[in-house]
């Protein structure tokens, strides 16, 4: 394809100069392929990432100007550099960060761009490192029809909340308090089918209730896709479901509908009757097998705030450890103290928190717990052991009261941007256990262990239970 000139239309077929939309795009290609080949280890190809995102979105503008300038061809090219870093030959037991000493935890659950506030940054004060699961899909396993490569179109919208994720979490990479880590399965069929199959016959017969559902993201994304809807439609449903509705108020709600379309980050600027088919996803980071596959990789215990995640996990629980029930004073201690959290604040402020080691004291306890606990227990000591946790509980949460009772009066000094209260309080609920296991798990994680030292079990996870009321 010959090269156009600089004011000469696109060829991308976008309504713009070529020197106002792909020029940079096309002039940036080779370095950014170099680095994203330069990337060898994950937090090198996270990094790799978040910097093609910037260059090919323009991540340094604000965002309405991002907006205006997501067109397909970037959309392709930022698939492209993911398609790139991560390709079918990875071996995700070489890439997956071994188990340590540090407290690491893996999020299980609703892995969408709303949600990493809520439920990833304001947990990282309470842990050394956060495992997210990629949210972007790897077009190298994707049909060509379902590829964001070859229809770039059909992902406007999931390529927006994907982009706008990653320019939240790209603080936190660069600072190494999360870790974006791409899913085994992507890169092992045998394994993701393997736990499909467990999973879909864990849960037959159960599944999300509609309060599940209700207290879900669920929601919110079907209320976006409908302000997405054309003028003329909105219109006539108004005057459908509404009838009297005079015209000044039908002008004033469309207006208010388009003017909260244009300021919602999440949302395109074309309504959908501009765009092609879109495809829409939603997930949780990985099912509860997947999930303690990764756990047991990486030495890290899972989390989430969904209830039906939640229930899993329960279920998932071990009797087989007699010491399990020494440690039920622990979790009924926890269960009782209310902890505090950070709300409403932005991405950057609250990792500001985080580096300057807000809460570590209360963390090195956490640590010490997850040490003890996932060590082989001689049963004699289990429970002194456990009674010296709740009695040192206490003392930790005194302290970590105090911090958080500084930060409140910190908020004002650093002019953190808020809307309303900036801290909420909730249940930190922590599951102590002789192990979590699912039927047929074991077997494949043996197979693994030939290779690769596994942590042994999953003895802890945690429930987060904010309150709302």
């Amino acid at each position: 394809m010959p090269v156009p000139g600089r004011n000469d239309p696109c060829h991308c077929g976008a309504p713009r100069k070529y020197k106002q939309c792909c020029l940079p795009l096309d002039e940036q290609r080779e370095s950014r392929a170099a680095y994203i080949h330069a990337a060898k280890n994950l937090q090198e190809k996270n990094l790799a990432l978040i910097a093609a995102a910037v260059e090919i979105f323009g991540l340094n503008r604000p965002w309405d100007k991002v907006k205006e300038g997501f067109t397909d061809a970037r959309i392709r090219e930022f698939f492209v550099s993911v398609a790139h870093l991560w390709p079918i030959g990875t071996d995700s037991r070489l890439i997956l960060p071994p188990p340590d000493t540090g407290l690491r935890a893996l999020y299980l659950g609703e892995n969408e761009p709303e949600m990493m506030l809520q439920n990833v940054f304001r947990f990282s004060l309470y842990a050394d490192q956060i495992l997210v699961v990629n949210p972007f899909q790897n077009p190298n396993i994707l049909r060509e029809e379902f590829s964001p490569i070859h229809r770039p179109g059909e992902w406007r919208i999931q390529a927006l909340r994907i982009v706008h994720q990653l320019a939240q979490l790209a603080p936190w990479v660069a600072a190494g308090l999360v870790i974006l880590i791409p899913d085994p399965g992507d890169f092992d069929r045998a394994l993701r089918e393997r736990t499909w199959n467990l999973a879909a016959n864990r849960l037959k017969g159960i599944g999300p209730s509609l309060d599940d559902i209700d207290r879900s993201a669920i929601k919110a994304r079907t209320r976006r896709v409908l302000l997405m809807s054309p003028r003329d439609y909105l219109e006539r449903k108004l005057r459908e479901t509404n009838p009297g509705i005079t015209d000044d108020l039908v002008l004033q709600t469309l207006e208010d509908i388009e003017r909260e379309r244009a300021e919602d980050p999440l949302l395109p600027n074309e309504t959908l009757d501009q765009m092609p088919t879109q495809n829409m996803v939603t997930n949780m980071g990985a099912n509860l097998e997947m999930g303690l596959y990764i756990c047991q990789a990486t030495g890290s215990f899972p989390y989430t705030n969904v209830r039906f995640r939640w229930r899993e996990i329960l279920a998932a629980k071990e009797d087989l450890d007699p010491t399990a029930q020494t440690w039920s004073p622990l979790t009924n201690a926890f269960q009782g103290l209310q902890f505090k959290f950070l709300d409403q604040v932005n991405s950057e402020f609250a990792c500001a928190i985080r580096k300057e080691g807000r809460l570590e004291g209360f963390r090195a306890y956490l640590r010490r717990l997850w040490s003890s606990v996932g060590g082989e227990l001689d049963s004699a000591k289990s429970e002194s052991m456990a009674r010296d946790f709740r009695d040192e509980l206490i003392q930790a949460y005194h302290e970590a009261e105090a911090e958080w009772g500084a930060i409140d009066r910190d908020l004002v000094k650093w002019a953190a941007p808020t809307v309303g209260a900036a801290l909420v309080t909730g249940v930190f609920s922590p599951l102590i256990a002789g192990g979590l296991a699912v039927a047929g798990l074991g077997e494949i994680i043996q197979a693994e262990m030939k290779r690769r030292e596994f942590r042994r079990k999953v003895p802890m996870s945690v429930f987060i239970d904010l309150d709302r009321k």
